[in-house]
């Protein structure tokens, strides 16, 4: 019975259509149409090369995705799943064609693609997934308009791809899947002059852009990876739109107002060191670095906005999150919903977690995740005891459950900020706990000043156990003696006295990229009360 409300709780957020092709796909086997190729593609000296891609490849077949190695033996691992269906699918996107080295490689990535060819039928295997097959459209046809000379075969197996693709738009799913296949027919659509991929990839875009970027500029997914990686895609089509300016008009002058925002917001997610911060499905390594993002912005015209660290406060109205700077201290405040409501598959129960930087180096985060399979680990992984925040009754702010599902959610009842002199002072709370027998809302006020910060968490209402969780950045040394917790970093040192307060440090996991995963402290404190603050004094060396 349990599992049916779990089943029915996560289908009622559903759109209607997403159930409709989910039926669809079950009933109906995906079609592959490979239409005549009879046309002359078209390229563009407008075009903008845009090489940000770290190199994966080496020209002896050794690869490494997702911090796994291997030496390809083809054609059986173009199928095989060496590690997971996510490294799998990295074999496929040819991601690397838009490396940093890559056209010192032109020959091999010839070669690859022709192989490609030859061991996958049409139609058949992993690389024929409308998700891959998207990726790697993309990222073959910008390589083209730098230059890659692909050769008719290879171009004419592009044009059948996309054929393919526009009769498997993973409509069920929506969310940055189906913006990937937009934009691939859109690349397609232009170069190979199709006039339907190009209308149709057009008309849907302009509304995916208004709905998957909030006006403040986040991605609706709400997670800094995804957020990166949506950003350079809006930045090809606007690179696009620059080359082939008569057909692209509208979707250009819209991108324009857009790609500001997104760096903006870019920024505001990052810590000091340049990388982004660890909300729901966030690590390092998969999108392009935030720096060589910027630079494609640049080459496109659009400088990064450097914000004021002195003192500051921006508050996302659209998303929730918070950012605040104060002496050399930055903090991410997590007061977000989950989102979007119908695919909130990269989200995680991270509600009211934060995480936040001294200079240039990390000093609380959050956990991170180190890979996409249904298990334990990754249920793990993205639940409330892997974030800073504080879990009630052993349970998840948020249901999240299997790889990429969530039933119930937590919903923010509230959000301010305040600054007054040198303090900014930040405080929000949620109902996710209200499910629960004994039900219990989290408020949390964190206050920022300029030789220490506090966290002061209340429950609001009946619970049996609750639990705040402080996770350290690997990089530090933490210990604690007598309940008195010292942290030290390379320039500074924060203190704090848990005397009175069920308190312990922990040894946990640190998960920056897939595949890897660190060891460091966590801070575990036991509500003895419904109230509990923990203060922090921080001096620099």
């Amino acid at each position: 019975m349990r599992k049916i409300f779990l089943y029915l709780n996560t289908i009622r957020f559903l759109k209607v259509q997403q159930i409709f092709y989910r039926l669809k796909n079950i009933l109906f086997k995906r079609k592959f149409i490979n239409t005549s190729y009879e046309v002359v593609p078209r390229r563009s000296g407008a075009w903008k090369d845009c090489f940000i891609n770290e190199e994966r490849f080496s020209s002896d077949y050794q690869v490494k995705f997702l911090n796994s190695s291997k030496t390809l033996d083809f054609p059986s691992d173009w199928n095989k799943e060496y590690v997971s269906k996510l490294w799998l699918y990295n074999l496929h996107y040819f991601e690397d064609v838009l490396s940093f080295n890559a056209k010192e490689k032109s020959s091999f990535y010839i070669n690859l693609f022709n192989l490609w060819i030859d061991h996958n039928p049409a139609g058949h295997g992993v690389g024929w997934e409308p998700y891959p097959t998207s990726l790697r459209i993309s990222n073959l046809l910008k390589a083209w308009l730098s230059g890659l000379d692909l050769e008719k075969d290879q171009l004419k197996s592009l044009f059948s791809q996309t054929s393919h693709l526009f009769n498997n738009l993973e409509k069920h799913l929506l969310c940055n899947h189906y913006f990937a296949n937009l934009k691939a027919l859109l690349f397609s659509g232009i170069i190979f002059q199709n006039k339907r991929w190009t209308e149709y990839s057009i008309k849907e875009l302009e509304k995916e852009i208004t709905e998957q970027i909030l006006p403040d500029g986040e991605h609706f997914e709400l997670s800094p990876m995804y957020h990166s990686l949506i950003l350079v895609d809006i930045l090809d089509i606007y690179n696009l739109s620059l080359s082939f300016p008569n057909e692209l008009d509208s979707l250009r002058k819209a991108l324009k107002k857009k790609i500001p925002k997104m760096l903006n917001f870019l920024e505001l997610m990052s810590h000091p060191d340049g990388e982004i911060s660890f909300f729901n499905d966030s690590v390092f390594g998969i999108a392009p670095s935030k720096e060589n993002i910027e630079n494609y912005g640049r080459s496109l015209s659009f400088e990064p906005k450097k914000l004021d660290t002195s003192k500051a406060c921006v508050h996302k109205l659209g998303s929730g999150y918070i950012s605040a700077y104060l002496n050399k201290t930055k903090i991410i405040f997590d007061a977000a919903n989950i989102g979007p409501e119908y695919n909130p598959g990269h989200g995680h129960a991270d509600t009211l977690s934060f995480e936040l930087s001294i200079g240039n180096e990390r000093v609380f985060v959050n956990s991170g995740i180190s890979h996409y399979e249904n298990n334990k680990l990754r249920v793990m992984q993205r639940g409330t005891a892997s974030h800073n925040t504080v879990e009630i009754n052993d349970s998840n702010s948020s249901q999240v459950w299997h790889s990429f599902r969530v039933a119930n959610r937590a919903s923010i009842i509230s959000r301010s900020v305040q600054m007054q002199d040198d303090t900014i002072s930040i405080n929000a709370e949620h109902d996710g706990y209200k499910r629960l027998l004994y039900g219990a809302n989290h408020n949390r006020n964190i206050t920022l000043k300029r030789n220490e910060f506090s966290i002061k968490d209340n429950i609001i209402g009946s619970f049996k156990s609750a639990k705040v969780r402080f996770y350290f950045h690997p990089n530090l040394k933490v210990k604690m003696e007598n309940n008195n917790l010292k942290i030290k970093g390379k320039r500074f040192e924060i203190s704090s006295d848990l005397k009175c307060k069920k308190a312990k440090l922990i040894s946990s996991n640190w998960n920056p990229e897939f595949g890897k995963s660190l060891k460091n402290k966590c801070l575990e404190i036991t509500f003895s009360s419904n109230h509990n603050e923990t203060r922090f004094f921080k001096r620099f060396f």
